[in-house]
């Protein structure tokens, strides 16, 4: 995994983890969504957001299941992974709001 993807996967556990404690402003909610569809289509081999925007509903509906999948797939490979992570998303929140 590149450290641009965990980088991406952990603005999205901040996103998350935001969701959890209020309600998002509307483009902190779209930009959260954002990042867990490049994050879905990122785990699809030969797939990049430019190819998913242009593809048919049902081929970006295939995608975005195996996106899905894999990373579901990767977050239990990777448990002790994302609970670190989602534990620093946790702190920068209680950081932010302190």
């Amino acid at each position: 995994m590149t450290p641009e993807a965990l980088a991406l996967i952990a603005a999205y556990f901040t996103c998350s983890e935001a969701a959890e404690l209020r309600v998002l402003e509307r483009t902190a909610a779209e930009a959260c969504v954002a990042a867990y569809m490049e994050i879905k289509v990122g785990f699809v081999p030969n797939v990049d957001m430019h190819a998913y925007q242009s593809m048919t509903p049902e081929e970006r509906a295939d995608v975005n299941r195996r996106g899905y999948a894999a990373y579901v797939a990767w977050r239990a490979a990777n448990p002790d992974l994302v609970s670190q992570m989602e534990a620093e998303a946790r702190q920068r929140l209680t950081q932010a709001d302190g």
